[in-house]
């Protein structure tokens, strides 16, 4: 840990994590925290490196906001994400060329990689996280914009639940790019899934409740609507910690995300009794670890960063940069 505070201070880097990294990780990191607070504190940052801890889509998100000079790193470039690799923008092409509505505006949630993120911004929509997918939808619906939303189909029916749309107002478009056409539809989704979180089932919630009657459920919004409507909480990572945080001491609570946040919350709260709805990993996040970061470090020091480097296509770049920089503006608006 001394050599790698020691390199940061020379080299002027900054390491951001996100909360599902190891222990080992977040002890090293300067900030801490979802994918929205991580978003907003890398644009903070005049460091030379930004050594991402997180999985691919965070590490391409930093260098879309990155500024000129600095350089964008990960520690293990293959540490990607599946519900990402589930659309890509050829796809998104050809949903928008049969939906064939100008009125429709792709609202993409941050887990997903630069091209998605560039075609909503060159179609005047905008990137969300888990913690302001609501409040981005709402405000195109206020607009009386129709919101297609991907990748994930359980945030996307979560948030339309949430803003009280029907089953009747609700489309889901399957990744053969097949849909049932409705003319009363209001949002369609795509039909994506976090593995971490399509595991939790309403069955966990009612054993756990039955063995502690005054248990409180918080679980993420990528889990199943069923689930979501079982717990007393849903919220992102950021608003779950909060939540276990500004709890009273005694307290109960099962969680549903990803179990190496799980498990350091019950760590850090230790006058709180806290469970995992089911142990569940996050094994791309679980690919960065003290000593693939060392090396990234290392490989600073002797100026070889090209297996680390973080590259984004630069017709990519300026959309993806104002899908995010539009999240950013309707979230941060007083």
């Amino acid at each position: 840990m001394q050599e790698i505070n020691k390199m940061k201070e020379k080299y002027k880097i900054t390491i951001p994590a996100h909360h599902y990294e190891s222990d080992e990780i977040v002890e090293l990191a300067d900030f801490v925290g979802d994918s929205y607070k991580l978003a907003v504190e890398c644009t903070k940052t005049d460091s030379n490196y930004i050594v991402f801890c997180g999985v691919k889509f965070m590490a391409e998100g930093a260098k879309i906001l990155a500024q000129e000079h600095q350089k964008v790193l990960s520690p293990d470039l293959t540490a990607g994400c599946p519900m990402a690799d589930m659309i890509d923008a050829n796809q998104l092409q050809q949903i928008f060329q049969k939906l064939n509505d100008p009125n429709l505006v792709p609202i993409v949630y941050m887990n997903s990689y630069a091209d998605i993120k560039a075609f909503s911004g060159n179609h005047g929509g905008a990137v969300c996280t888990s913690s302001n997918a609501a409040k981005i939808c709402k405000y195109y619906q206020d607009q009386g914009k129709k919101i297609f939303f991907a990748p994930d189909y359980n945030l996307g029916r979560n948030t339309a639940n949430k803003l009280g749309l029907t089953d009747t107002e609700i489309v889901k478009i399957n990744q053969d790019l097949t849909f049932t056409p409705n003319k009363n539809a209001k949002m369609y989704i795509w039909d994506g899934y976090c593995h971490v979180h399509k595991i939790f089932a309403v069955e966990q919630i009612k054993t756990l409740r039955k063995k502690y009657p005054e248990i409180n459920i918080i679980v993420h919004p990528e889990s199943a609507p069923k689930v979501v409507a079982m717990s007393d909480f849903a919220g992102s990572t950021q608003q779950i910690l909060q939540a276990i945080q500004e709890s009273s001491t005694g307290s109960i609570w099962g969680i549903g995300t990803e179990i190496h946040f799980v498990e350091r919350l019950a760590k850090q709260n230790p006058d709180k009794q806290i469970f995992p709805l089911l142990p569940s990993s996050c094994y791309n996040m679980t690919k960065i670890n003290e000593a693939k970061l060392t090396r990234t470090l290392q490989a600073i020091e002797n100026g070889h960063i090209s297996q680390y480097e973080v590259k984004v296509d630069s017709q990519y770049i300026e959309p993806a940069k104002a899908a995010l920089q539009k999240m950013i503006e309707i979230v941060e608006e007083k």
